[in-house]
């Protein structure tokens, strides 16, 4: 996504028409560490799906000047809000954010959302029938979730953190897997790839598993 100004709307049509020259210009590509979806640290690095779209892109638009800004991804959308020129991979559309920012067509898709619990606590969750986020968020909030700072994750999803915010927000995706392994969450609100990633990361393959929930979107598209 990118504010409105400048290069707005340019990032999915030069790389579908071919090489783009316009002497002079620079675009600054943003990234935050969000495995398995962007990487910013370690071997790893530079291999995430969004870290390979960036790279096309920026290899299409030959007649630009790139560069890439790891900043945490709160900063990125805080940011853009506030008139920087810079182009980020793997956003979400939401209404609030039209406001400040344009949009590409799709470029990759997040799926499937899930509500993500250790491996040992699956029949407690089991226990309470057929998940529900609003149920978690309103009849039972002695369990501890958490959400990242400005993210927008589905329409149905993010309406009920604003109805019923949790007790911790975070600011980065492996700080919040790091608190559920050590009992500090309950569950998460998370993408079943991500689940995977962060639990081998942490050296503890299997540590977690990701339950369907009824406000639980079948695809969400990243632009």
């Amino acid at each position: 996504m990118k504010k409105r100004h400048g290069l707005a709307g340019l990032v999915v049509a030069l790389a579908l028409a071919g090489p783009a020259r316009a002497e002079g210009k620079q675009i600054t590509w943003t990234a935050s560490n969000s495995p398995p979806f962007m990487m910013t640290e370690g071997e790893e690095r530079n291999t995430g799906i969004f870290d390979r779209i960036r790279r096309l892109l920026s290899e299409r638009m030959t007649g630009y000047t790139h560069s890439t800004l790891v900043v945490p991804f709160p900063r990125i959308l805080a940011s853009l809000k506030s008139g920087e020129e810079w182009c980020f991979v793997g956003g979400v559309k939401t209404p609030e954010r039209e406001g400040f920012a344009v949009f590409s067509r799709p470029v990759a898709m997040f799926n499937p959302l899930r509500i993500v619990v250790r491996a040992a606590d699956r029949a407690r969750f089991a226990a309470l029938g057929e998940l529900s986020l609003r149920d978690l968020l309103t009849d039972h909030r002695s369990l501890r979730t958490s959400v990242l700072r400005n993210r927008a994750i589905a329409p149905a999803v993010d309406a009920l953190f604003r109805q019923h915010p949790p007790g911790q927000i975070h600011s980065e995706f492996g700080e919040a897997f790091r608190m559920l392994l050590n009992d500090r969450l309950d569950y998460l609100v998370e993408y079943s790839s991500s689940m995977i990633y962060f639990a081998r990361q942490l050296g503890q393959p299997g540590a977690f598993v990701g339950l369907p929930f009824a406000e639980g979107p079948e695809t969400v598209f990243a632009r």
